[in-house]
């Protein structure tokens, strides 16, 4: 399986879906229903979705895509672009996401309980 495309929101995965099955390209969708799951802080490798598709089928998907997809290029390597506001957010979640961990509160219940 070969990366062919990144798609930056569900409706764009859904439309990209659609022109794949209609041509028969076979594809698959890496973490198509575990990158739906944005809790906590965004990590690419786990939030985001990235279309893959046969070796002997690429050629065939970009043509397809190609028409789609004029601003980004298909074949190129995906490189996030985060905002300034995405890096505070990020900023943001790493220093509180403790506040979030299950783990924590509960030896702090413990703590209350024997103190």
């Amino acid at each position: 399986m070969k990366k062919l495309y990144v798609p930056e929101s569900e409706a764009e995965l859904a439309v990209i879906k659609s022109l794949l099955d209609s041509e028969r390209v076979s594809y698959f969708v890496h973490n198509d229903n575990f990158g739906s799951m944005e809790v906590g802080p965004s990590i690419p490798l786990y939030n985001s979705k990235t279309i893959m598709v046969a070796e002997d089928q690429y050629d065939s998907a970009i043509e397809v895509l190609g028409s789609f997809v004029t601003s980004k290029r298909v074949d190129k390597k995906y490189q996030p672009h985060y905002s300034l506001k995405d890096k505070i957010r990020m900023i943001f979640e790493a220093l509180f996401l403790g506040w979030l961990m299950p783990g924590r509160m509960r030896e702090k219940r413990k703590k209350r309980r024997w103190a």
